[in-house]
């Protein structure tokens, strides 16, 4: 026998439309009015011919006026989503009939009608945003081309078309016109290093989709090639005439006496000597490098290296120190700073007589964690103070009629590659330049 003898039977369910509904609910009421009617005359005693032929002429009248209801509210709502679906397709041309301000339906018709103007004017702006990005585009001199979802064209400028040299149809794919996708980015053999190329991802409309845009950067590369060099030329000049002009001036010095004095000349030799040879040291690490050259920091006496530094000082400048003997650093670096500070405070004096404090000392500071000594060098002179200190440290600007703007970047920059800070300041007696490093620190 079945199994499916004892289960139950499923419930018949109707699904109508709102439509039948409204046929249902006509005749329904077709229906039940006859029924009265029919009910009354049979009270009144009346036969049933007298009966059926009463219900025959009411039946046609009402009949008309259901299918006339009927036929009133289904126009009516086949009207609005006729409406409303040319609406969805983008179409403004077409409007909805005017309904009397009685109707239910006047209200619905309102809002559908501002709803279509609105999205008429959003679509208007957005036609006329396109068409001015379109135009913008097409002028640009940077290719672009954008890919939709499937990676196919569906825009490019002139640029692009111009730089690929190849039909550029809209609806091709980018396999085809010579793009490649790797790890979701986009490119092109055509565009080699001299092309600074940029691959977006995007979403529209819930598609992801690719603007793939390109930038010729060969000249700014060349400009900045350019820019570099002269910038080395003039750090290079800098350092060299720092150095040149005063062992020229002790040279010229000894050659303006009729005699000799033999310590005299042996310590102006010792001098050039020994300048000379630590300047074509660090002009040869700089040139190798193209740039400043890692410390090699160590312990040195500090005098030493202050006598040196005095001795480049052609000009009338006292300089009084005070502080520890060793100082730890790299010694020829070192000596560019003081070098470099000294002279600086020299051409800033108003005075006829320059004064410069130098102070070496350490401090101990905690650093993550555990204590660290500090470095610090502290160097006043008796002048106006620094005129823009905002400037003061920006390579190759200067407020002097023959300053390169220099030397106090490099004191920085070699500052820093110790690992440090180099701050300036101006006090009621002059400038002041701070110099600080870890001493148990190496530099990377």
């Amino acid at each position: 026998m079945s199994n499916n003898i004892n289960q139950p039977a499923k419930p018949l369910s109707l699904k109508l439309s709102h439509e039948q509904w409204l046929v249902f609910g006509l005749a329904s009421t077709l229906i039940v009015i006859l029924a009265l009617i029919i009910a009354l005359t049979s009270t009144l005693g009346w036969t049933i011919l007298a009966t059926a032929t009463l219900v025959f002429f009411l039946s046609y009248p009402l009949i008309w006026l259901a299918w006339r209801s009927y036929n009133f509210w289904r126009q009516a709502i086949m009207q609005l989503t006729t409406y409303t679906q040319v609406i969805r397709e983008g179409e403004t041309n077409l409007r909805f009939k005017v309904q009397h301000q009685d109707n239910l339906l006047a209200e619905l018709q309102q809002e559908i009608s501002a709803l279509a103007i609105g999205n008429a004017h959003k679509l208007q702006q957005n036609q006329t945003l396109e068409n001015v990005l379109s135009h913008i585009l097409d002028s640009w001199p940077i290719p672009v081309c954008l890919f939709d979802e499937n990676n196919q064209l569906s825009y490019r400028n002139i640029a692009m078309k111009e730089k690929i040299q190849q039909p550029m149809l809209i609806g091709a794919a980018a396999e085809d016109l010579g793009f490649s996708m790797e790890n979701g980015n986009l490119s092109h053999n055509q565009f080699n290093q001299q092309w600074q190329c940029q691959s977006i991802s995007y979403l529209f409309q819930e598609k992801k989709c690719h603007i793939f845009s390109a930038l010729d950067i060969s000249q700014p590369l060349h400009q900045q090639q350019s820019l570099t060099q002269q910038n080395l030329i003039r750090v290079l000049a800098h350092e060299l005439r720092n150095s040149l002009t005063p062992m020229a001036s002790m040279a010229d010095t000894l050659l303006c006496n009729d005699s000799f004095n033999e310590d005299q000349v042996r310590l102006v030799l010792s001098r050039i000597r020994q300048r000379s040879n630590r300047l074509l040291s660090f002009i040869e690490q700089y040139s190798q490098l193209s740039q400043l050259p890692v410390p090699q920091s160590s312990w040195f006496d500090f005098n030493d290296l202050l006598d040196e530094a005095k001795a480049m000082i052609t000009e009338p400048c006292t300089i009084h120190y005070q502080g520890s003997n060793q100082c730890f650093a790299d010694v020829q670096q070192m000596a560019q700073i003081l070098i470099n500070i000294f002279k600086n405070a020299q051409e800033a004096c108003d005075e006829e007589h320059c004064e410069i404090d130098v102070s070496l000392y350490y401090q101990q500071e905690n650093s993550q964690g555990y204590q660290q000594t500090k470095q610090i060098i502290d160097i006043k002179d008796n002048g106006p103070g620094f005129a823009n200190l905002d400037n003061a440290l920006t390579p190759f600007y200067t407020t002097k009629s023959h300053g390169s703007g220099i030397g106090l970047s490099l004191c920085a920059e070699i500052t820093r590659n110790h690992g440090g800070e180099f701050t300036i300041e101006n006090t009621e007696n002059g400038a002041k330049i701070s110099l600080s490093w870890p001493v148990n620190n190496r530099v990377h």
